[in-house]
C-alpha cells in the first residue's frame, strides 16, 4: 500500500511539472497509469482534471483582474482573453457578471493600444483581434456576452480596420514605402468573400489623382506589382498612359526631365508635338527648348501648332548658319515640320539651292581629287617608264664596250 502511495506521489510531482496537462502526462508516465490500476489512475485523473480546471478558473480570474487594471500593450490584452477564453464556456456567477459589467472598457481599450501603430502592423492585430472576439462568441453560453463578442468581431473588422484604412488613404503620399502598405492593404481585400468594400475605399482615392502631376507620382506607378496588386496596378498603369494619349493632359517638367533621363526621348517629343494646352507649353519651352542639345525636342515645340512666346525663327537661323557649309545637316533641317513656316519659303528656297551648290562643289572637289589622283599616277608611271628606260640604255652601252674590246686592232 505504502508503495502505491509512494508512486501516486510521484505521479501528481510529475502532474504539477507537467501544469496537470493529461496528455502530457500520459506520454511522459504511460507505464506509471498501468502500474497504478485502472480505478486508481481513474481516480487520479479526476483529481487532475479537478486541479487543472481550478488552476484555468484561478487564470482566468488573475486574467480579469489584469483587465481591470491599465494593460499596456495589445498583445497583454490578447493574453489575458485567451486565458479567459479556455473557461468560458463553464463560467457563471460574478465572473460572468464583472466580464459583463466591464466588456465594453476592455474593448475600448484594447483598440486604443493599436491607436499609433503602423497601418501594416494594425492590419495585422486588428484580424488577431476579431478573431480571438470570434473565438470568444462561439464559447461563452452568455446570451448576452455572445451577442456583445460576435457584434465586436464583427465591428473591428467593417467598422474599426476599414476607418484606419481610409484615414491611411485619406494622407496617401506615393512613396515608396506607401507602394508596400497598399500591397498590405490589397492582400487583407483578398481575404475577404467581397474585396470590393476594401478595395474601393482604395480606389476612392486613386480616381482623384493625376499621376502626371509630379515625379513622386509617376514613379510610384514604376514600382507598383501586378501580381501583387491586380486591379489597382491596372487602373494606375493605365492612368499613367492615357497621360500621353490625347494632348489634354499636364505632364510636369519635371516627369519628363525624368523620361529623358531614362531613356525615353521618343515619349517626350511626341507629348510636345501633340500637346493642346499653350500655358503648359509655354512653360515646357522655358524649361527644355535650346536647353538639351538635343535638336529633335528641340523642332517638337517647332512642330506644336500652338502659338507661345518664343524664339524659333532666331533658333533657326542659327543653326542655319552654323550648319551652311553641310549639305546633309541643312537638308535634315528641311525636313522638319513648320520649318518652312518659321523661316519663310524664300530662305527654304534660297537653302535648297546652297545645298545644290554644296553638292556642286562636292562633285566638282571629287572630280578634281580623281583628276589628280590621276595625274599622279601618270606621273609616276612615267618616272617609273623613264627609269627603266635608262637602266634598259645603261646596260646596251656597257655590252658595247665589251664587244669593242673583244675586236682586233
Amino acid at each position: 500500500m505504502e508503495e502505491i502511495v509512494e508512486k501516486a506521489k510521484h505521479f501528481f510531482e510529475v502532474a504539477k511539472e507537467l501544469n496537470f496537462d493529461v496528455v502530457a502526462i500520459y506520454a511522459k508516465e504511460p507505464q506509471m497509469m498501468q502500474i497504478l490500476g485502472g480505478a486508481i489512475a481513474l481516480v487520479v485523473l479526476i483529481v487532475i482534471l479537478i486541479i487543472r480546471s481550478k488552476m484555468k478558473h484561478a487564470g482566468a480570474n488573475k486574467a480579469l483582474q489584469n483587465l481591470e487594471s491599465y494593460v499596456e500593450s495589445f498583445e497583454e490584452y490578447q493574453q489575458n482573453l485567451q486565458k479567459i477564453l479556455k473557461t468560458i464556456k463553464g463560467a457563471k456567477g460574478d465572473f460572468l457578471e464583472s466580464l459583463k459589467a466591464k466588456k465594453e472598457d476592455y474593448y475600448k481599450e484594447q483598440l486604443r493600444t493599436l491607436r499609433e501603430l503602423p497601418l501594416e502592423e494594425k492590419i495585422e492585430k486588428y484580424q488577431e483581434m476579431a478573431s480571438l472576439y470570434s473565438q470568444l462568441a462561439k464559447a461563452v453560453r452568455d446570451e448576452e456576452l455572445r451577442e456583445f463578442y460576435e457584434q465586436k468581431a464583427e465591428e473591428i473588422l467593417e467598422k474599426e480596420l476599414l476607418e484606419s484604412i481610409s484615414a491611411y488613404m485619406r494622407d496617401f503620399s506615393f512613396t515608396p514605402e506607401d507602394v508596400v502598405v497598399l500591397e498590405k492593404i490589397v492582400a487583407y481585400a483578398n481575404t475577404k468573400e467581397d474585396p470590393e468594400g476594401v478595395l474601393s475605399i482604395v480606389m476612392d482615392k486613386l480616381q482623384g489623382i493625376d499621376f502626371g502631376s509630379n515625379l513622386e507620382r509617376y514613379t510610384f506607378v514604376q514600382n507598383l506589382d501586378a501580381q501583387k496588386l491586380g486591379p489597382i496596378y491596372d487602373y494606375c498603369t493605365e492612368q499613367q498612359q492615357k497621360l500621353f494619349e490625347d494632348g489634354e493632359r499636364i505632364v510636369a517638367a519635371e516627369v519628363l526631365e525624368y523620361l529623358l533621363e531614362n531613356g525615353e526621348k521618343e515619349r517626350v517629343i511626341t507629348y510636345i508635338k501633340s500637346l493642346k494646352v499653350p500655358t503648359h507649353l509655354q512653360e515646357l519651352y522655358y524649361r527644355f527648348f535650346n536647353q538639351k542639345d538635343l535638336q529633335e525636342l528641340d523642332f517638337a515645340f517647332i512642330a506644336n501648332p500652338l502659338e507661345i512666346n518664343q524664339e524659333y525663327a532666331k533658333y533657326i537661323e542659327n543653326l542655319v548658319t552654323q550648319q551652311w557649309r553641310d549639305d546633309k545637316a541643312l537638308e535634315t533641317l528641311l525636313k522638319y515640320k513648320n520649318f518652312a513656316d518659321v523661316v519663310g519659303h524664300d530662305r527654304v528656297r534660297l537653302i535648297i539651292e546652297r545645298i545644290d551648290d554644296l553638292r556642286k562643289e562636292i562633285e566638282e572637289h571629287e572630280k578634281l581629287e580623281e583628276a589628280l589622283k590621276l595625274a599622279k599616277e601618270a606621273h609616276t608611271l612615267a618616272l617609273e617608264t623613264k627609269a627603266l628606260m635608262d637602266k634598259k640604255k645603261e646596260n646596251t652601252t656597257v655590252g658595247a664596250k665589251d664587244v669593242s674590246a673583244l675586236t682586233p686592232a
